[in-house]
């Protein structure tokens, strides 16, 4: 089943490609030859791959840098198909989890990753539950325990705490002993105070309400919105608390690039001279997962290792919504855009 002997001319392979910017029906199926490994990277042969909110603004252009056509995809479980000759640690056979180099490249039947962006996946942890953990609870735990320095029993804000990052900040924020407090749409709110969070509803005046229940404030506000949701947040910081911003999902409506978005995201941004934050004692910080994970590799490493640890004693328990045929990404991408209670997974062994 696996190659253990290098194709000079490289294997064929399926993907799906972002051909130009737009909407879903702009993914299109494609057939390639891969190339085979370099010295330091492992070809692996997808069994699912993950797809991100990330991923839906590369299609619609407002991820900088990028040239179409683009293969998006952070994330992908399969087993090792052939290695470099400098990897070490990894074997042909191996079942990995793999965080693709620039957050690109996932939606594929095989791929090559750096090594040390792989990583072994426990026997006990399923390749479903494992696909969940690499990109949202990574980067939830890198914010709070990289990003922030938190002590057990402080009170964390998470804005879309029923989205992909926003409820593994809860799932970890809880592990960690934190106290939970979470804005989400009225029609989830119940969901999220089954899970045991403080829940507001992001349509009203959750930062009154908030302040109602954490007087003094909070230790950390998590965001992945921008905008008015950051400049509103900060009012709600203790001294010494922490804002991370770490996306803005506030561009996009239902999935789609947004003028009225993009332009009040910018204009609602927060504006703060360094004196203002520090005579108030609090800070800002950014994380973006593309450049946070490349800059520290043994840390990924590290983490997702730790998470599949948590997955495979059951101390966590990710949501995953199904998986779905490589050929329908674009389905995908319209059950994202309207929002899911789980990872959503693309299988290419279903193409066909």
């Amino acid at each position: 089943m696996f190659k253990y002997i290098a194709d000079p001319s490289g294997i064929p392979r399926t993907v799906v490609a972002a051909v130009r910017r737009g909407g879903p029906d702009t993914l299109q199926l494609r057939s390639e030859q891969l190339p085979p490994p370099q010295p330091t990277e492992v070809q692996v042969e997808v069994e699912v791959a993950g797809v991100a909110f990330g991923d839906l603004l590369l299609r619609e252009g407002l991820v900088p840098g990028l040239p179409y056509p683009r293969i998006p995809g952070y994330d992908a479980v399969g087993r090792v198909a052939e290695i470099g000759r400098d990897v070490v640690g990894l074997r042909p056979g191996d079942r990995v989890a793999v965080r693709t180099e620039s957050g690109t490249g996932g939606y594929a039947s095989a791929l090559n990753a750096s090594a040390d962006l792989t990583v072994p996946i426990p026997d006990a942890v399923s390749s479903d539950e494992a696909a969940a953990v690499i990109l949202n609870h990574v980067t939830a735990w890198q914010m709070l325990t990289r990003v922030t320095s938190l002590v057990s029993g402080s009170p964390v804000l998470v804005h879309g705490a029923s989205g992909g990052v926003g409820r593994a900040l809860v799932e970890l924020a809880q592990h960690l002993g934190l106290r939970v407090l979470g804005t989400s749409s009225s029609t989830r709110m119940s969901a999220l105070a089954g899970r045991g969070v403080e829940a507001f509803d992001r349509d009203l005046r959750w930062e009154r309400d908030v302040l109602r229940r954490e007087p003094h404030g909070v230790q950390a506000v998590f965001d992945g919105m921008g905008g008015s949701t950051a400049r509103r947040s900060l009012q709600l910081l203790a001294p010494g608390g922490t804002l991370v911003e770490y996306g803005v999902s506030g561009v996009l409506r239902r999935g789609r690039r947004s003028a009225l978005g993009l332009l009040g995201v910018a204009a609602s941004a927060p504006r703060l001279s360094t004196l203002a934050l520090f005579s108030r004692g609090i800070s800002v910080a950014g994380y973006a997962s593309s450049l946070f994970v490349p800059a520290h590799r043994q840390w990924f490493r590290d983490d997702l290792s730790a998470l599949l640890d948590l997955l495979a004693t059951g101390s966590i328990a990710p949501a995953v919504e199904g998986r779905i045929p490589l050929d329908e990404a674009a389905r995908a991408h319209e059950l994202l855009a309207r929002g899911v209670g789980g990872k959503v997974l693309l299988e290419p062994a279903a193409v066909g």
